[in-house]
């Protein structure tokens, strides 16, 4: 038991003396810019943290880790100039010094900041999507994505855009095979040295699975003489398609099937048969045959 004691207060003594010799640490902290103004809008956020090596007490690094990792504040008010907010690295080093509670700092990244800023009250733009995107077999795209925003501000430096500049873009989206209705986060393009807010939007793929269906269509003979008569049998076709979900109970589109006169093959007795005015919205759309036999009645 006296041994235990020994050592237990062995450990105490070593810990307190630990605890007060100064030790070298890296500490990434967290950059919040303050005091902005509600008519200045800032180009760049600027970095999410700053990365420090610090040099202090080990106490106090202990209660860096483990607590609450302390946040660099930049006062907006004590370091704009002439359009900008600009840090130094002897400003860096004094903000995370007085952040840390006297800390030496050693190095500092990154090593100065230059954020501009603007209080023109900007552009609104409107969002386009950048997108290339497929259904699975089984299912089918309906109307054009949806747009979270179809507005967005646009902010520059020198309060201008360029004349080129008509919208703004969503990054690349490229999906494919997808079989139900998607959503993505997506970030916003603007141009070079500008600020767009909100600077992502969610944009939403309608997906609906496909059902099988199927009509008659009479067969319309096309590019025939005026002093002949070309008759097919049957004198009507089916014509089967799949249809999204939600347009299976809508109206009938106008398919054509015609037979053209000038494809008639006197060898085999049939004629081809032609689908027309097929729409975008039906997939796999096809005939149950595609030539059908005829006779030919001269006046």
């Amino acid at each position: 038991m006296m041994f235990l004691l020994f050592v237990v207060i062995s450990a105490i003594l070593w810990s307190v003396l630990s605890l007060n010799e100064e030790e070298q640490y890296d500490l990434r902290m967290p950059l919040k810019i303050t005091h902005v103004p509600d008519s200045v809008t800032l180009i760049s956020t600027g970095p999410e943290a700053l990365s420090a090596s610090l040099t202090a007490k080990g106490t106090q690094l202990l209660k860096m880790t483990l607590g609450n990792v302390p946040t660099v504040n930049v006062d907006f008010r004590a370091y704009r100039s002439n359009g900008a907010l600009h840090l130094t690295a002897t400003d860096l080093k004094g903000l995370v010094r007085a952040a840390t509670g006297g800390s030496q700092v050693s190095v500092v990244y990154p090593d100065s900041l230059l954020i501009p800023y603007t209080t023109h009250e900007g552009y609104r733009m409107p969002v386009t999507a950048d997108y290339k995107v497929t259904a699975g077999p089984q299912a089918a795209l309906v109307g054009r994505p949806r747009l979270s925003v179809d507005t967005v501000g646009v902010y520059t430096a020198s309060n201008a855009l360029p004349d080129n500049f008509q919208a703004v873009t969503t990054e690349p989206i490229r999906l494919l095979g997808l079989d139900n209705t998607t959503t993505r986060r997506v970030k916003l393009i603007g141009p070079a040295g500008s600020r767009v807010i909100p600077d992502s939007v969610d944009i939403t793929f309608e997906v609906e699975p496909l059902i099988f269906k199927s009509r008659k269509v009479v067969i319309e003979p096309v590019n025939v003489p005026d002093n002949i008569k070309l008759i097919t049998f049957p004198a009507q076709i089916d014509v089967f398609y799949m249809v999204p979900m939600s347009q299976y109970t809508s109206g009938e589109s106008r398919f054509r099937v015609v037979a053209d006169y000038r494809k008639i093959s006197p060898t085999s007795g049939n004629v081809k048969l032609t689908l027309m005015n097929v729409p975008d919205k039906f997939q796999n759309v096809h005939l149950s045959a595609d030539s059908a036999e005829y006779i030919i009645e001269r006046h």
